[in-house]
């Protein structure tokens, strides 16, 4: 497993706030035909600070046009991304071809009610949106195909990592052990105190890890505090990736709150950032896609 070696903080003092630089992952650049990025908190950037979500109340025109200078950013069309209802559970939903651009827009409906993606259809940049909960991107180099994750400690004890894998091998046919994956910036085992109930359903989950189920559980003080990015490593492992292909951020959204939207440390209305994943075609490369 890879820490990520992107810098903890982005380096938004030196950028124009027209033309943000998004978070990439190291091993998930070196892919051909893939196009991802992850967008954050970045002062004097809009109404809102680089917000792109649209819920609270949110300038939604304001988001619209967030969305717009992150995807230009990024290298993508923002009227082809996939947005889902996110409900912390376990489901998994595919897009196809013709969803791209439902839930773009505002007013547009998303694609259904899940928290991860999945696709390997051209042109379809699937998209979560994020204040704590941990991205997870995956990507299967050799078929291709792609999945974006919205893993929060609910989602993870759910084992939505592990879900979004094996969706990948039911409908793509994907070998967990080819499977690049980035776990992407989150609430760190530092900040995220949680209840006795989230603990007792980690060790649920992780029932058969043995004494790995206490790598992710710290109790520096009177309650527990969980590493959602360590539990989502040791599912995706367990589901057969292999920590050579992961790359874990080492960004806690709460302590670094001047530049990620955090719900625990900024509240209820806390802005969203978003993580983005897709396909381009590549020349000479066979497309895929509604298979």
């Amino acid at each position: 497993m890879i820490e990520s070696s992107a810098p903890s903080t982005p380096d938004v003092a030196l950028q124009p706030v027209s033309e943000p630089q998004p978070l990439r992952s190291a091993l998930l650049e070196r892919i051909p035909g893939i196009v991802h990025g992850l967008t954050y908190r970045v002062p004097g950037m809009g109404r809102a600070e680089g917000n792109i979500g649209y819920s609270g109340g949110r300038d939604k025109d304001d988001a619209w046009a967030m969305r717009h200078l992150w995807a230009e950013a990024i290298g993508f069309d923002i009227g082809l991304i996939v947005n889902v209802g996110q409900v912390h559970g376990n489901e998994v939903i595919r897009a196809y071809a013709e969803d791209a651009g439902r839930g773009a827009a505002p007013g547009t409906p998303v694609i259904g009610y899940a928290d991860a993606l999945v696709t390997d259809a051209p042109n379809v940049f699937l998209s979560t949106m994020h204040a704590d909960c941990q991205p997870i991107l995956l990507v299967d180099p050799d078929r291709p195909a792609v999945a974006a994750v919205h893993a929060g400690w609910r989602g993870t004890v759910a084992d939505i990592a592990g879900n979004a894998v094996r969706a990948m091998q039911r409908e793509f046919g994907s070998d967990p052990a080819a499977l690049v994956v980035y776990l992407g910036p989150a609430i760190g085992g530092c900040c995220n105190e949680v209840g006795d109930e989230v603990i007792d359903a980690w060790k649920s989950v992780a029932s058969g890890l043995g004494p790995l189920t206490e790598l992710a559980i710290t109790k520096p003080g009177p309650k527990h505090h969980f590493d959602v990015a360590r539990a989502n490593s040791l599912l995706l492992q367990r589901a057969g990736v292999v920590p050579e292909h992961m790359e874990v951020s080492p960004i806690c959204t709460k302590c670094e709150g001047d530049w990620w939207f955090s719900h625990r440390g900024q509240g209820a209305a806390a802005g969203r950032q978003a993580a983005f994943i897709g396909i381009v075609p590549v020349a000479g490369a066979q497309e895929t896609g509604g298979e």
